[in-house]
């Protein structure tokens, strides 16, 4: 069924016969791995009777997405998805990255310690500071990719308390939006029960990106 699936939705993108495939490839262009559009990431789970084939947009943080029945694999909507970036992270003004990764059991982390210099090696950091983040792709909706990270995060919800307790630690979400496909962002009573009983905040930052489709 992969390898279908696969065909069928990279040869929409090499040969449109949706209107709305034309759309987008007239302003922007599919990343290419050996000469074929390259595919980011296919969606088995996220849709009832829809599977959906992510496309990484050249020069781009959003994906061209083309949706195909479960039941037939005919395609059924071509659109876009914004990515998003999400992850837990943790600061303190005094103590250092050792300190705070021997307060939690998620690995891996990433981060630095107060007084560590910048990438730029001009500077040095005021706090220091871990993350995690379980998966890299950005080619997920928001709430999908916020459940990942929650599953991941209450496997240590004592790690995650403690942390909350000596630094500022809370969910951060980079969302970047297709500036034609802009989505609202909400949160079901789910998710805020599950932040809430892992005392855990959530900051988002929003950023526009692509060009706009021509009239037909």
């Amino acid at each position: 069924m992969k390898e279908e699936l696969i065909k069928i939705a990279i040869s929409e993108i090499e040969n449109p016969t949706f209107e709305t495939t034309k759309q987008y490839l007239e302003v922007h262009s599919v990343e290419l791995k050996n000469g074929k559009p390259k595919i980011e990431r296919i969606d088995y789970e996220s849709f009832d009777t829809t599977n959906a084939v992510y496309f990484p947009i050249q020069n781009e943080l959003f994906f061209l997405v083309v949706y195909l029945n479960k039941e037939d694999n005919e395609i059924n909507g071509i659109g876009t998805e914004n990515g998003h970036k999400v992850y837990l992270t943790a600061t303190s003004e005094y103590l250092t990255y050792k300190e705070l990764s021997e307060l939690t059991k998620l690995r891996p982390l990433t981060g630095w310690s107060k007084n560590d210099l910048r990438k730029n090696g001009k500077s040095k950091y005021t706090f220091s500071r871990i993350s995690f983040e379980p998966t890299k792709s950005q080619a997920y909706e928001l709430e999908q990719k916020l459940k990942i990270l929650l599953t991941e995060l209450e496997k240590d919800k004592n790690g995650i308390k403690k942390l909350t307790e000596k630094a500022e630690t809370y969910i951060s979400v980079c969302s970047n939006l297709y500036v034609d496909g802009n989505k609202g962002i909400v949160f079901d009573e789910e998710i805020i029960k599950r932040m809430s009983e892992l005392n855990l905040g959530i900051g988002i930052d929003q950023y526009v990106f692509g060009n706009e489709l021509n009239n037909i």
